[in-house]
């Protein structure tokens, strides 16, 4: 019986290794991805990294010179996002093979989109895992983010309440 349960244990690390190298390796081109995409009217070029952050903004031409404030910020805002898209979409294609990534879109603007606390743990719950509710029962808006706030908000309030003693 033991040599089953040592079996399974040893194909499980083995498959285990197996994700954690190609993690890796996909962790190492991420961080090469690069995108540039230039305005319509060639008026802008914008290169982001796999975070959508800004790497390179270039007026290839002299056509920025003759624009209205409103006409360049325009052209500056729809370049820069089109390349945070198309980062996105690579990033996503990158890890794909792993499964969804909560968040992840390549529709949003930075590529992340925010995630609820029910839809971080469905996958759990559709494969019969107990998952315990967040601290406090329900939330309506599930964000991780309204989690640390609650708690720093708890913080103050025992400071405020030591102090005015």
């Amino acid at each position: 019986m033991t040599n089953h349960w040592e079996a399974r244990l040893a194909e499980a690390l083995t498959e285990f290794e197996e994700t954690r190298e190609q993690l890796n390796r996909a962790s190492a081109e991420a961080t090469r991805i690069s995108v540039t995409v230039t305005s319509k009217d060639r008026s802008v070029e914008a290169t982001v990294g796999a975070q959508g952050e800004l790497r390179s903004l270039r007026f290839p031409t002299s056509r920025y010179r003759s624009m209205a404030p409103a006409e360049l910020s325009g052209a500056l805002m729809s370049t820069i996002a089109q390349a945070r898209r198309e980062a996105a979409a690579q990033l996503i294609d990158l890890y794909r093979p792993f499964g969804p990534v909560p968040g992840m879109s390549a529709d949003s603007e930075a590529g992340f989109t925010p995630v609820s606390w029910d839809d971080l743990i469905a996958p759990l719950k559709e494969e019969g895992i107990e998952v315990p509710e967040p601290r406090g029962g329900p939330r309506t808006s599930g964000a991780l983010l309204d989690e640390l706030v609650d708690d720093e908000s708890d913080g103050d309030a025992v400071a405020r309440e030591g102090t005015a003693r």
